[in-house]
């Protein structure tokens, strides 16, 4: 039983609330899903909310900035390109408060991913942020100190340190943390990912920027003309990496980070 678990009763205690207070500042919301699912979503137009089960809540999710994210069978090779990562970047302008805000990615850590970090006594709901987005920022200058150390996961070097040992909120979620750093034995950057939920639908239209494999759009048979017109009249640009048949999707991790962070840097956001 993962060691990181949700409240049963009492009031959560939110103690990483109002840790700082950082200038407004926009950014994207990434979307991370698989090119099968990715495909009904430019087919309806919309990034549809799914049950989640560990909440009890229809809900859409994001990462603030980060394409941090664990597909399912990740490490395992396919030569079907539907199981391969596709990443939206959607922006906030349109989407109002969100209805949960963690400064981690909430089922990796229902799944045990963070145990290392977690203590018994401290639950889910105690980690929670404020439901704004402006919260986001203000995590990301307490914990990080600018949205590019936030990307690369890179902690204030003396993050945690000014923390009581009595806070134990905070404290467990330095250790959490830096579970995400390269210098981690099994760095997970889910683990210091702000997680941003929406419980509703998010059109297609918010969405202003894509990573997909090359594959999903231009093949030697012909160009993907149905889904090329559908993103382009939406609004949405895109760049590609180069997808090859018998990997296993997590394989590509490190180049989608670089596009989606190249667009990050282009757009003034990191």
């Amino acid at each position: 039983m993962a060691v990181l678990k949700r409240r049963t009763s009492g009031d959560a205690n939110c103690s990483l609330r109002g840790r700082a207070t950082a200038a407004p500042r926009d950014f994207f919301l990434v979307h991370v899903t698989a090119v099968g699912i990715a495909r009904e979503i430019i087919r309806t137009g919309q990034i549809e909310t799914r049950v989640c089960k560990a909440l009890g809540a229809n809900l859409v999710y994001f990462f603030a900035l980060r394409p941090a994210y664990k597909l399912r069978d990740a490490d395992q090779k396919n030569d079907i390109l539907d199981f391969f990562p596709f990443i939206f970047l959607v922006s906030t302008d349109n989407l109002g408060p969100p209805y949960h805000a963690y400064p981690f990615d909430t089922g990796g850590a229902l799944e045990g991913a963070f145990d290392e970090g977690a203590s018994p006594a401290v639950y889910l709901e105690d980690y929670a942020l404020e439901e704004t987005l402006q919260a986001v920022n203000d995590h990301i200058l307490w914990a990080f100190e600018t949205p590019a150390n936030y990307y690369d996961g890179k902690l204030r070097t003396e993050f945690g340190k000014d923390i009581p040992d009595w806070d134990t909120g905070p404290k467990t979620f330095a250790k959490i943390a830096r579970l995400a750093s390269a210098g981690s034995n099994r760095p997970d950057r889910r683990a210091s990912a702000i997680e941003v939920a929406y419980a509703r639908h998010v059109p297609l239209s918010d969405v202003k920027f894509a990573v997909l494999p090359y594959q999903f759009l231009e093949d030697p048979h012909g160009p993907n003309t149905d889904m090329i017109d559908r993103l382009t009249a939406a609004g949405v640009s895109w760049e590609t990496y180069q997808w090859r048949p018998n990997r296993a999707p997590a394989d590509f991790h490190s180049e989608i980070s670089r596009l989606v962070r190249d667009h990050l840097e282009t757009s003034d956001q990191l």
